[in-house]
């Protein structure tokens, strides 16, 4: 629920404004099962912080830009083949101007606040450890990042002011950034990125680190001198800066990092970024202020952001229609529709997280390929797309994400076992499947957890329940979770099946199976493990021939299709939305979704 001016926005208002959601065969079910739902609240957490800091006051604006083309209609129907995303390159930018962004879109005013809206909980306050990315790397810096003012296509310094790399790909040193200072006054220093990434690569006893597995082939993290850090890399591997840029790869205090015994769930440490924490009002918005002392001295613009809580899509396109909110990184699509008509700036980016059901391999009847492959056969992609049509924009797609150059056609894609669209065979071989492994007579009693995302809890997952039913005779009871806390759920491997979005912020394969496929990867909550998949993907990672690659990559697809670890839904496109005044963040030209920092952010207005 929103409110301006005492008129209150509610997802049920909304729906009168823009219409109900579009009628499917698979959706008739879906009011009854949504009924029996139970949803387990997301518990208070007081966060321990730095002394708190107070509002810079707005410096003089500058000369306005120049207006700006109104926006283009959103398009109604299908798009278009999503263009093919190569790897970002690495700007190695020298001397005393390496990093600094400067918007392109006209001279920057100062002053402000920015209001973005979006779900903002988060389940504690360690980004590492799995807290809410988007809204605390506000605070912080990484060693790189992609750049904002290009629409995110290089990856160009941050902490790091440069970079060298060996000829043989295994040494990477990294120059720091000197006079950087952390939000409590503390010197940035080399100490502070070793203790950082030491933790992830070797998380201590009682530290779980989601992203891990990504840097299993760092063989050390190591000082040279107070300004120097080396990378030292068991194998070479082509992503490492791409990795690097992440927005949750950020750098932490060492001295935070000792006092609290490396653990920060319960803490906000401070950062070195552009803005420092002011207040957290629970599943209501964070206020953070600008950091007069940042090391980049011309940012930020902004005097202050606000990250709205608002859950759902509708309401967060609804909060930017009526001018509640300046922008969202991800509306419904129904609403996104609407912004030409409301005068609103809107944008569909390819997103590299794909809407899956995982499965717990380790728990029967999942443990058996057989009953995972019959569910992934029986399952209409295209009903569940359809039924899905008004809120988030899904693509048929297979393993490899859409806008990776190994993308599997659309067109060959839908004539495959499990993705064409008539059913007749999949659904028969489905059976035949599930009576070899001894479910002749169906399954019941399955637990389904879902996270509280009303779409998710809704929509998408009383579909999926309703098809298992009536195509395979499986009953599967949904457990509804707050979102924030699914991770946590998954991690325990406490579930059957749990529908989530998981992928990455790549546009490569490599990253997303490494995390989520091989075994004991640091993501493979469902304990999934086929070591002919595994040994693929090794040799895919060494392989620079890209005939051989894409080899590789077929052959671990057709593993995937055979031996599914998740019931593959499709990966995404994110739709932002922005009002016209907002400018610096090349939102209209980004090649791909980034929810990440904004310092560059100004409103002319």
């Amino acid at each position: 629920m929103l409110s301006k001016g005492g008129q209150r926005v509610s997802r049920r208002g909304l729906f009168r404004t823009f219409g109900r959601l579009a009628a499917t065969g698979a959706l008739v079910p879906i009011l009854v099962a949504c009924q029996q739902q139970t949803v387990t609240p997301s518990p208070t957490v007081k966060p321990q912080t730095q002394a708190q800091p107070t509002a810079a006051p707005a410096p003089s604006a500058a000369t306005a830009p120049t207006a700006s083309a109104a926006p283009t209609a959103a398009p109604a129907t299908a798009p278009a083949a999503v263009p093919t995303i190569v790897p970002a390159k690495a700007q190695v930018a020298q001397g005393a101007e390496a990093g600094l962004m400067r918007p392109t879109d006209g001279t920057p005013k100062r002053g402000g606040t920015l209001r973005n809206c979006f779900g903002v909980t988060t389940p504690h306050y360690d980004i590492h450890q799995g807290a809410t990315t988007a809204v605390l790397c506000q605070m912080y810096n990484g060693l790189v990042r992609r750049n904002l003012v290009d629409g995110l296509r290089t990856i160009i310094p941050d902490l790091a002011q440069s970079w060298d790399v060996s000829p043989d790909g295994l040494t990477y040193t990294f120059h720091l950034r000197s006079g950087v200072k952390f939000h409590d006054g503390t010197p940035f220093s080399a100490d502070d990125v070793v203790a950082t990434f030491t933790r992830i690569v070797k998380p201590p006893s009682g530290i779980a680190i989601p992203l891990h597995t990504l840097f299993d082939q760092v063989a050390s993290v190591e000082k040279s001198d107070d300004m120097t850090v080396t990378f030292m890399l068991k194998k070479a591997q082509a992503f490492f800066m791409e990795v690097l840029a992440l927005p949750d790869l950020v750098i932490y205090p060492k001295a935070w990092l000792d006092k609290y015994n490396n653990d920060l769930r319960k803490v906000i440490a401070p950062g070195t970024g552009a803005f420092k924490y002011q207040d957290y009002r629970q599943a209501e918005k964070w206020t953070f202020v600008r950091n007069p002392d940042y090391w980049d001295k011309d940012l930020p613009y902004l005097d202050q952001l606000e990250l709205l809580h608002v859950p759902a899509w509708s309401d967060r396109g609804t909060a930017v229609l009526t001018d509640q909110s300046d922008m969202t990184w991800n509306a419904s699509r129904e609403t996104w529709q609407e912004s030409a008509k409301h005068n609103v700036l809107a944008n569909k980016l390819p997103n590299f997280g794909a809407y899956a059901v995982i499965f717990n391999c380790k728990q029967k009847p999942l443990d058996d390929p057989r009953v995972r492959q019959a569910i992934s056969l029986a399952i209409s992609r295209q009903d569940l797309i359809q039924a899905y049509i008004t809120q988030e924009w899904i693509d048929l797609t297979r393993w490899v994400p859409h806008g990776d150059e190994y993308a599997t056609p659309p067109d060959k894609i839908a004539t495959l076992p499990g993705y064409r669209p008539d059913k007749s065979a999949d659904i028969a071989q489905a059976k035949k499947l599930l009576a070899d492994a001894g479910y002749k007579d169906g399954i019941s009693g399955l637990d389904f957890l879902s996270a509280s995302v009303a779409p998710h809890a809704q929509i998408m997952a009383p579909a999926v329940q309703d098809q298992l039913k009536r195509n395979l005779g499986i009953e599967a009871k949904i457990r509804v979770q707050e979102r924030s806390l699914l991770g946590e759920q998954e991690r325990s491997g406490k579930f059957g099946m749990v529908l989530d979005t998981p992928g990455g912020s790549i546009p490569d394969f490599s990253p997303i199976a490494n995390l989520y496929f091989k075994t004991g990867a640091s993501q493979n909550y469902g304990g999934y493990s086929n070591p002919k998949f595994d040994d693929l993907l090794a040799k895919s990672d060494a392989e620079l021939d890209h005939a051989k690659r894409r080899e590789y990559l077929d052959q671990m697809q057709d593993i995937l299709d055979q031996d599914p670890p998740w019931l593959l839904i499709g990966y995404t496109f994110h739709l932002p939305m922005w009002q016209q005044y907002v400018k610096g963040l090349a939102m209209d030209k980004r090649i791909m979704t980034e929810w990440g920092r904004v310092e560059t952010a100004w409103l002319d207005k």
